[in-house]
């Protein structure tokens, strides 16, 4: 697996004899250290790389070869690539240091971000390297489709803040900051689904200082990690298979079985049917149907997973339920007339239980939705499916505006810029409107069939962003944020970001 599509320009510099200031001893292990990650963990080509640390690996690297090394790149960019500049060197308040001068941070910064490419991503690994800004939370146009949005952008990230120098690792042959950075991309742990995203590699990486940190008191050290892209930027590192169940579909003159999919247990093998009926069906109908569809599929070989196929391959379903709908529309969304079970006689006992709308006939379970017609009746559209669209792509805008503004307020939290409390009072007013928008969301009427994964799609992303307006309201007794509001923010973060680029290939069949 290789990426084509990641460029880099690797700075070291150790010689400064020229300006008559200590040399540093890192530059060489740091260039090669982020030039293993780049090239073992994000699979960047080597020729795509450019290491500079002076002619014969000397360390002399001067100003003038910044700008000429930025610009080297400029024609092999493209649109969707990705351009990564790592500075290893001193740092002196705002500015990094090269062998004849210094250079002011933020407008190489600014310089590189003008780069036609889709991401850019800067390391700065110097002393005093925190004091740096981006352009904020980036916001969706109305009309931009996430294609051009999730993963365009900037990134920067800094080994230290603006008052923090920049120590030597263990070895004293490379920076700690760098040793943790390039260990967090070769990491096994921040590969999902054979990609690995920006926002893993700092969260890793964070992980290995905050170890440091405890481990040398009085040598603390606390990166700055900004940026103004949306989303997050994900490298694909590895070819990834997602495990798809089989796919069953049975037809005749009475009923159409559109799907089958699992609903197993570690210790049961169970499994659903979604039916359309050809005509009105009685009781006695409908048994016989679910008689016939369980005998049909319960040794069908359909799970959710690997490990749910290794534990019941070729074993009989314990359940089989089956959900009836008049037409495929009922079936889009979730509308069913009635629903039955067939169980095995040992479990019947668990499944059954017999009310108003429900009864066994013939040792099946039936159960029939008294609302049913009036839910078809309020699922019939009042607008265009134009209307609808456009309408829909109002709310993904507001919610994904209100998310890209909250994961840059947050990142100042673990910048230390920023208090939890300090960012609960700040977004006080952010989250009762979330919860509001989001009912006026879930009011809307329901998606026409040809659109529909598409809506429940940004339904889905709209709910992560609900969600964090919950995590954000802290503990329950004292509204404080635990540890476990914590993490639930932070893998919520990481769910949305998900949710941006199945809608990045669902909008591709928007018209």
């Amino acid at each position: 697996m290789i990426n084509n599509n990641i460029y880099a320009l690797l700075i070291g510099v150790g010689n400064y004899k020229k300006i008559k200031i200590a040399d540093l001893p890192s530059y060489r292990m740091d260039v090669a250290l982020i030039g293993i990650g780049l090239i073992s963990g994000l699979k960047c080509m080597q020729e795509h790389i450019r290491f500079m640390a002076g002619e014969d690996n000397n360390g002399v690297v001067s100003i003038s070869s910044l700008a000429k090394g930025v610009d080297s790149f400029k024609r092999a960019l493209s649109t969707e690539d990705t351009f990564i500049f790592y500075f290893s060197g001193h740092g002196s308040s705002e500015n990094l240091v090269f062998s004849d001068g210094q250079v002011d941070q933020q407008s190489v910064i600014n310089y590189i971000d003008q780069l036609p490419c889709k991401n850019k991503i800067v390391i700065l690994d110097c002393c005093y390297s925190g004091k740096f800004e981006t352009s904020g939370a980036n916001h969706l146009s109305i009309d931009q489709s996430l294609d051009m949005f999730a993963g365009h952008g900037i990134a920067v990230y800094a080994s230290s803040s603006d008052d923090e120098v920049s120590r030597l690792g263990p070895n004293g042959n490379h920076s700690m900051f760098t040793g943790a950075l390039s260990t967090a991309m070769i990491s096994p742990s921040v590969v999902h689904k054979g990609q690995i995203a920006l926002d893993d590699i700092y969260r890793e990486t964070q992980r290995l200082v905050q170890a440091w940190n405890t481990k040398n008191p009085g040598k603390e050290q606390h990166p700055i990690y900004r940026r103004s892209m949306g989303g997050t930027a994900y490298f694909k590192v590895m070819e990834y298979k997602p495990y798809e169940p089989e796919h069953i579909s049975v037809e005749n003159g009475k009923y159409i079985v559109t799907n089958v999919k699992p609903l197993s247990t570690v210790s049961e093998k169970r499994l659903s049917a979604f039916v359309i009926l050809k005509e009105e069906a009685s009781a006695d109908e409908l048994v016989s149907i679910t008689k016939e569809i369980a005998e049909s599929i319960k040794y069908a070989n359909v799970y959710s997973s690997e490990k749910s196929a290794a534990l019941h391959t070729n074993m009989p379903a314990k359940a089989v339920w089956c959900y009836f709908g008049m037409d495929k529309k009922d079936i889009v969304n979730h509308t069913h007339a009635y629903y039955t079970i067939w169980a095995a006689d040992d479990v019947k006992s668990k499944y059954y239980r017999e009310n108003t709308n429900a009864k066994v006939v013939d040792g099946i379970y039936i159960f029939k939705n008294t609302s049913y017609d009036l839910v078809r009746k309020m699922q019939e559209h009042t607008i265009s499916k134009d209307e609808y669209i456009k309408q829909c792509k109002n709310y993904l805008k507001l919610f994904v505006d209100k998310a890209e503004d909250f994961c840059v307020d947050l990142m100042e939290v673990y910048n230390c810029k920023l208090s939890f409390s300090e960012l609960q009072r700040r977004y006080k007013e952010w989250m009762v409107k979330v919860k509001q928008e989001f009912i006026q969301l879930s009011d809307m009427e329901v998606a026409p069939e040809e659109i529909h994964d598409w809506v429940e799609e940004i339904m889905q992303l709209s709910g992560w962003i609900l969600d964090l307006s919950i995590y954000l309201e802290g503990d329950k007794q004292d509204g404080a944020i635990t540890d476990r509001e914590e993490w639930l923010i932070q893998n919520t973060i990481k769910k949305y970001h998900e949710s941006l680029e199945k809608l990045k290939e669902l909008e591709m069949n928007i018209k």
